[in-house]
């Protein structure tokens, strides 16, 4: 019953609502860069968009301290964790977004805390043990049929080596938010400001650098876009969905581990799972259900030993 006691009464509400939110800017995404494909200007605005709204609300209510708080993110520690989730994995999601399933993309998604303890192993010589070997093996297996299984019912047709090259970027983009988590865990260490100040400032210096980026790439071009009716709209909701969740996780890692809020991420694709079939009618095939449940208990293997060990 250890597993379940963390999460008891508004902790299990909290982390459920983060993954909803969080499969919501998936397929939210996916509409949005298939019908308009601008990935490092969306990518760019959806984040900006999403630290000045953070910004605000924060100013509404500290405005006597948030000036005196502000030079204390002039630091190294906290430009490397601006550019690395807010513009790198930006850049990566927006552009594979273009040609991932958003179900699949709510199954890749899944990896991150694998990859965390991954990268926490090469980087801080953190412990894996056989325990935590075995459910990253059947993470990482799981994943595998639900990329190859055909789509979603998809309703754009991409030649092969796109969507691979898809998956590529979005794969990449997982790693860099995954690093992005544990650099904003380290800057903790030395920056006492409050997270959602770091959060949409950190929000609106990578968020720039995106729409940089997309000046530098697509020049005049952004100007004569060819976009849909509800492109704005459906892009500023965009902007206050991911300003929510990004605000919420930070939230959340200042009382636990990277790895541990992680854990629960086997609901996104649970939630995918569940709004393609109600609002899309598209069927939970076997083969999503078995990797589901796979998922489930990869996780669960690994959250067993980093119980433990805490």
């Amino acid at each position: 019953m250890k597993l379940f006691s963390i999460f008891e009464g508004r902790h299990v509400l909290t982390v459920a609502f983060l993954y909803l939110c969080f499969t919501s800017t998936m397929f939210l995404g996916s509409t949005i860069l298939t019908q308009n494909h601008y990935p490092f200007f969306v990518a760019g605005v959806r984040f900006f968009g999403s630290g000045v709204i953070l910004l605000t609300l924060y100013f509404l209510r500290h405005k006597k301290t948030m000036w005196q708080q502000l030079p204390q993110l002039v630091c190294p520690s906290f430009f490397k964790y601006a550019f690395c989730l807010y513009t790198l994995s930006a850049i990566g999601f927006s552009w594979g977004m273009q040609y991932v399933d958003p179900v699949k993309a709510c199954f890749v998604f899944v990896l991150a805390p694998f990859i965390t303890a991954l990268l926490l192993f090469f980087l801080k010589d953190e412990k894996l043990t056989p325990k935590k070997i075995a459910g990253l093996m059947i993470g990482f297996a799981a994943v595998i049929p639900i990329i190859l299984e055909a789509a979603h019912g998809s309703s754009h047709d991409i030649p092969v080596y796109l969507a691979m090259l898809g998956y590529i970027a979005f794969g990449l983009a997982v790693i860099t938010f995954a690093y992005g988590w544990i650099l904003n865990q380290e800057m903790h260490k030395t920056v006492h400001v409050p997270s959602s100040l770091i959060t949409g400032a950190a929000l609106v210096v990578g968020g720039g650098l995106t729409l940089l980026f997309s000046v530098m790439m697509q020049g005049k071009a952004l100007f004569a876009m060819q976009v849909t009716q509800d492109f704005w709209w459906l892009l500023l909701l965009f902007a206050m969905i991911t300003a929510f969740a990004y605000n919420l996780y930070s939230t959340l890692l200042k009382q636990y581990s990277a790895t541990f809020v992680a854990f629960a991420s086997f609901l996104e694709p649970a939630f995918g799972l569940l709004y393609a079939s109600l609002f899309l009618g598209q069927p939970i095939s076997t083969t999503s259900f078995a990797s589901l449940t796979a998922l489930g208990f990869g996780l669960y293997l690994f959250y067993q030993e980093e119980l433990r060990l805490r």
